[in-house]
């Protein structure tokens, strides 16, 4: 096998690599936030969310908002993801390293909902951007 292809190869593995760890991180990073929330741990998750999530919203506003959101939904009884899509660029953000992770979830009283969670790669640690419910 010429070394030219040798390299190649090397290199798109060595990238996968590194594209399989960030993802996971990333997902890592939205599944301790998640659990947070789902035990009600809202200080717990906003301390540990992306200044983007941080700067518009206090720890007690963070409770009310997703409290609100999911108030009749009961608790958590499932979740599976199902997508990771990584991305430069979020709307009303700067650009920057994003990971948007879709997550189909039963709830108690709420057998499917779609939750959208996005990390956000800030100095290196991934940390929760966006939560939303479809």
């Amino acid at each position: 096998m010429p070394k030219m292809l040798i390299f190649i190869i090397t290199f798109l593995l060595i990238l996968s690599n590194q594209a399989q760890a960030n993802s996971s991180a990333a997902e890592a990073a939205a599944l301790a936030w998640l659990e947070a929330i789902d035990s009600g741990q809202y200080e717990q998750a906003w301390e540990s969310s992306s200044s983007l999530l941080k700067k518009p919203l206090s720890p007690h506003m963070l409770e009310r908002t997703i409290g609100a959101a999911r108030r009749d939904f009961g608790a958590v009884q499932s979740r599976r993801q199902v997508s990771a899509v990584r991305e430069t660029s979020m709307p009303g953000a700067p650009r920057d390293d994003y990971a948007v992770l879709t997550f189909q979830t039963r709830f108690e009283n709420r057998p499917q909902i779609t939750e959208t969670i996005t990390p956000h790669l800030e100095e290196g640690t991934w940390k929760v951007s966006g939560y939303y419910l479809n």
